[in-house]
């Protein structure tokens, strides 16, 4: 692996996890008081709704379509099936399809328990919004999947070659997905936000666990030190 001990992934997973409590908690106090961010969430929605046009509706509208959680998490049940039968393992393929589903249902959750109203009708360029706005379930499942399986593909590598291009490619994968949730008046601003928080915590807990496995613990690291040590005697 990266030569990451188990304890240092703790520690990180720990302070990502804090980030992503503490700045959703910040959201939520926006979004209850109307203050913070929360008074971007017109100017934005208002800023994209004057500009849409055609072609680029029809292009946010397929991304959105393509990436629902249904589809999301069927793409993650396929990869986690094929990594199972192919790596003959389990871990880590339950982590993948495991994160996004907790994803889901913690920002279902949250939904319903925030329950705030999604903008006003006029602005929704497709129609046929329903439920609670804050925060968005594209959003939050996109990211969880795709950053826990950068975790898991580079967490067991000796190099983090293309680990950089790996992270571009998946941000701006994201972030394509939140900004057709804004361009097509489906989400606020603040929405889109709060899911990158409950994201990182879920992210935080794949990160936590597959550090106690027994190939992620601090045993992998002693294993990298043997090659050395037999060196020596």
């Amino acid at each position: 692996m990266l030569h990451v001990t188990a304890s240092t992934r703790r520690a990180a997973a720990a302070v990502l996890a804090t980030v992503g409590v503490v700045v959703f908690g910040w959201l939520l106090e926006s979004v209850a008081g109307d203050w913070g961010l929360a008074d971007l969430d017109w100017p934005v929605l208002k800023g994209l709704a004057a500009h849409r046009g055609p072609t680029a509706t029809a292009w946010a509208q397929a991304l959105h379509a393509g990436s629902g959680p249904v589809a999301t998490l069927a793409l993650a049940g396929i990869v986690a099936a094929v990594w199972a039968v192919v790596g003959r393992e389990l871990r880590r393929p339950a982590l993948l399809l495991g994160a996004p589903l907790v994803d889901l249902a913690l920002v279902t959750a949250v939904r319903y328990w925030v329950e705030r109203e999604r903008p006003p009708a006029w602005f929704d360029a497709v129609g046929g919004t329903g439920g609670p706005a804050f925060p968005s379930v594209h959003t939050s499942v996109v990211l969880t999947l795709l950053f826990v399986a950068l975790y898991l593909a580079y967490s067991r590598r000796e190099s983090p070659r293309g680990l950089v291009v790996g992270v571009l490619v998946a941000g701006v994968l994201v972030m394509a997905v939140a900004a057709s949730d804004l361009y097509l008046g489906r989400h606020w601003l603040t929405d889109i936000v709060a899911s990158g928080a409950l994201s990182a915590i879920v992210l935080a807990g794949a990160v936590w666990i597959d550090s106690h496995s027994r190939l992620g613990s601090d045993t992998a690291a002693a294993d990298v030190a043997h090659p050395r040590a037999s060196a020596d005697t």
